[in-house]
């Protein structure tokens, strides 16, 4: 599976410093399983392999290793649940300090790269309306014949009853 120029090593997310030369850009290139690099979440998944394309240059004391990660992947709206497939292209610069190294396994680095840059809750689009609390009908889609969804001030919502109650247990000492 190695995809680099000259037949150089890039295994795993790991470069081995030898194969490589000082003051060189090699290009590399390289196709991962993203449920081995443990990038899937309950709500993302990947629907092809990762792939990167990128340059390795190695300096006397240093290693820029540069490129993009490309694949597809599908998030689930936090809001109504909706399943979206949208494409991934993370570009990704990364300096290392090589002396007295053999080899970098960038792994870690390119893995937080990806989880840092998706959102913490994912939206299928700004005017998401989500799902009725009460019954829950997708708002996007349909209606909600729901009391709650006409009269937001009622009490009969779970939040609110729960709140009520825990207000009177506290004002009573019982909390």
């Amino acid at each position: 599976m190695i995809l680099a120029d000259r037949g150089l090593s890039f295994q795993a997310m790991k470069i081995y410093l030898p194969d490589y030369e000082v003051d060189q850009i090699t290009d590399v290139r390289e196709q991962y399983n993203p449920k081995e690099l443990d990038l899937e979440f309950v709500d993302l998944k990947y629907q092809k392999d990762l792939e990167m394309d990128g340059t390795v240059e190695k300096g006397k004391e240093t290693l820029t290793f540069q490129g993009h990660l490309v694949s597809e992947v599908e998030f689930t709206c936090g809001r109504c649940l909706k399943t979206v497939t949208n494409p991934l292209d993370q570009p990704f610069q990364l300096y290392y300090d090589i002396r007295g190294l053999e080899q970098v396994d960038a792994t870690n680095d390119l893995r937080e790269v990806l989880i840092l840059n998706h959102p913490l809750s994912f939206v299928c689009s700004e005017g998401c309306r989500g799902l009725c609390p009460q019954c829950g009908v997708n708002r996007n889609e349909q209606q909600c014949q729901c009391k709650a969804a006409e009269d937001n001030s009622s009490e009969n919502t779970p939040f609110k009853s729960m709140l009520k109650k825990f207000k009177e247990e506290k004002k009573n000492g019982t909390s």
